[in-house]
C-alpha cells in the first residue's frame, strides 16, 4: 500500500475522540450551490448539503485544542458525481457577524460522468468564509479541495466554489 502524502487524513478520525461541550452552540444544516473547477473549465454545476454538529472539545487535548465541530455532508454534481463525507471543522470568529472556517474531511467518491480523481476515497480540505445575518443563520462562500492523497496512481485533485447558507437546527426540548 503507498503511504499516504496528506498528514491531515487523521483530523476527521479524531472527531470519535470527541466529547460534547453542553448546550453552548447547536448543530446547524447547510445548504451550497457552486461551481467545480470555477478556475480552470468550470465542470459542472454541485449542489451540497451538510450537519454541522455543536462544537466539541479532544479528551486527550482539552487544554490545547480548539472547539471543533464534526460534520457529515454530500455533494452531488450536474455529470453525476456523487460525494458523502465526515470530518471536522473549526470555527474562527472574525468580530461580530464575519466567520471564517477551515475543515478537513474524509469521504467516499463515485465519479460516474464526473472527474476522475483517481479512486474511491478523497479527503475533502476547505475554507469557508460567512457572515451572520441573524443570530440563527449564515451566509457565506466556500472553496474546497477534494484529493485522495496519493493513495491511487492517479491523483489530479479538484476544486469546488459554492455560496452556502445556514441555519441552526430546531430541537424539541422534552418535557
Amino acid at each position: 500500500m503507498k503511504r499516504l502524502r496528506d498528514p491531515l487524513f487523521v483530523l476527521p478520525l479524531l472527531g470519535l475522540l470527541a466529547a460534547p461541550l453542553g448546550a453552548e452552540e447547536p448543530a446547524s444544516i447547510a445548504a451550497g450551490i457552486g461551481e467545480v473547477e470555477p478556475i480552470v473549465d468550470g465542470a459542472g454545476v454541485e449542489l451540497a448539503w451538510e450537519v454541522r454538529f455543536a462544537p466539541r472539545r479532544f479528551h486527550l487535548l482539552s487544554h490545547f485544542a480548539p472547539k471543533l465541530s464534526p460534520i457529515a455532508g454530500a455533494l452531488a454534481t450536474s455529470r453525476g458525481a456523487l460525494y458523502a463525507y465526515a470530518g471536522l471543522r473549526w470555527d474562527l470568529p472574525l468580530g461580530e457577524h464575519w466567520t471564517l472556517s477551515p475543515s478537513w474531511a474524509l469521504g467516499l467518491y463515485h465519479r460516474e460522468d464526473g472527474q476522475d480523481l483517481g479512486g474511491p476515497i478523497e479527503f475533502r480540505s476547505g475554507l469557508e468564509l460567512a457572515y451572520r445575518l441573524d443570530a440563527r443563520s449564515l451566509l457565506g462562500i466556500s472553496l474546497y479541495h477534494l484529493s485522495n492523497g496519493g493513495l491511487f496512481d492517479n491523483n489530479p485533485g479538484s476544486e469546488s466554489l459554492l455560496f452556502l447558507y445556514s441555519t441552526h437546527l430546531r430541537m424539541r426540548s422534552r418535557r
